[in-house]
């Protein structure tokens, strides 16, 4: 049986669980329906959630940090290429989040025959804005990335403790159609705050799960970075951004700037 393609928005703030802020999982299966999208707190509970069979999840947040300070090796390289990501440090997620939550529910939901990434729902979502654009794969890396830097992921998380973004939540939803049958869901914009939250983690969760299926389908539709070790990322990529990718890591590993 071929793994299954699950994705996560792991509320990255173990202080806020049972705030009403909740993580979502959902799972696309080999044909790109959505099959699962449901709403989590705690790690014990999505830890009981995920299936006995050999899977792929994708997670939106940083599962192993071994740095104190200053940002990882593969956000240093998504950075060079034009996707920019939270810099994670143990520090850093300490002051705002309390810790690596990641980290914890890695080690829980480890097992054989899973396989645990962290994903970047914005690279995954400007990506699909590429595809319905009908940019083609090119081997001119500069006006390849003219063309990413005219794309945005749309704006639709809630800031701080406040009201999720609907306008931004339904450009994102009409993106993942382009790539995924939804099944009927549809964020609601008529919803209270918790309502929209709710939507937005969604919106997360079937991101990750979209890249969980594309690697698993088809490895030529997206790029891994990093290592088991010092953080892993799968984000969904064309050969143009793989190839800008392998042109930003020689000269990286060359400069010593990262050592994946």
């Amino acid at each position: 049986m071929p793994p299954r393609a699950l994705g996560l928005h792991l509320l990255p703030d173990s202080r806020l669980v049972g705030s009403g802020r909740p993580s979502c999982l959902a799972e696309v299966d080999a044909a790109g329906h959505l099959v699962r999208l449901e709403l989590l707190e705690g790690d014990a509970q999505i830890v009981a959630a995920l299936p006995g069979d050999p899977l792929l999840l994708v997670v939106d947040a940083p599962l192993v940090v071994p740095n104190e300070t200053g940002r990882r090796d593969v956000e240093v390289v998504l950075s060079w290429l034009d996707c920019p990501v939270f810099p994670a440090s143990r520090r850093r997620l300490a002051q705002l989040a309390g810790g690596v939550r990641g980290e914890a529910l890695a080690a829980r939901a480890a097992g054989p025959g899973r396989d645990l990434a962290e994903g970047v729902p914005d690279v995954a979502l400007r990506q699909l804005a590429r595809e319905r654009a009908g940019a083609a794969d090119q081997g001119d890396l500069g006006r390849y990335r003219a063309e990413w830097l005219a794309l945005r992921a749309p704006r639709y998380r809630p800031k701080g403790t406040g009201r999720a973004q609907a306008a931004g939540m339904a450009e994102a939803a009409r993106l993942l159609a382009t790539a995924v049958d939804l099944d009927g869901w549809w964020p609601d914009p008529s919803g209270d705050d918790w309502a929209l939250i709710a939507d937005a983690a969604r919106i997360d969760a079937v991101a990750c799960a979209l890249t969980a299926a594309r690697a698993l389908a088809d490895p030529e539709r997206v790029l891994w970075l990093g290592s088991s070790a010092r953080g892993r990322v799968v984000v969904p990529a064309d050969a143009a951004m793989r190839a800008r990718a392998e042109v930003n890591l020689t000269r990286l590993r060359a400069e010593g700037a990262i050592r994946i």
